[in-house]
Parts: C-alpha cells; sequence; structure tokens
C-alpha cells in the first residue's frame, strides 16, 4: 500500500468513513463538515499514527483532503 493510501485510509478511519467516500479534492471544513474540534482531533490521530508533527503554519493553509495528505507525506521525509 502506498503512502498516499495509507494515509487515506487513516484519515477515513478517524471519519468513520470508507476509503471510497473521500474524495482528495473535497474541502475540510465545507464538505466534511470539520469544524475546528474535529479538525483538531483528525491531526492529533495522523500525528500519532504516522510519527509526525504539525506546526500551526503547517495546518493554517490546509483546504482539502489533498492538502491534508501532502502535509503529512512531507513530513515523511
Amino acid at each position: 500500500m502506498s503512502e498516499q493510501a495509507r494515509i487515506l485510509q487513516a484519515i477515513a478511519e478517524n471519519l468513520g468513513l470508507s476509503v471510497g467516500d473521500i474524495d482528495r479534492h473535497a474541502l475540510l471544513q465545507e464538505d466534511l463538515n470539520l469544524g475546528p474540534v474535529e479538525f483538531s482531533d483528525l491531526l492529533g490521530y495522523l500525528s500519532a499514527e504516522f510519527q509526525v508533527h504539525f506546526t500551526p503554519e503547517d495546518v493554517s493553509n490546509l483546504e482539502t483532503v489533498d492538502d491534508l495528505v501532502i502535509l503529512v507525506e512531507d513530513n515523511l521525509i
């Protein structure tokens, strides 16, 4: 399984969705209805799952699922 697939699987798992239900171009707030608490929980989950750390600057411009996948991937390197 590719890194992107693992990240998408983790996002889906945290949100209680199947991977097939997640559009990489979906907006985190508008399409997935992530409020500040849910978004923070998702970031914490991904941080623990992939052993990565996000700075406030990293997450301030996240808009889509794809942005989040790329952020996690970049932090894995």
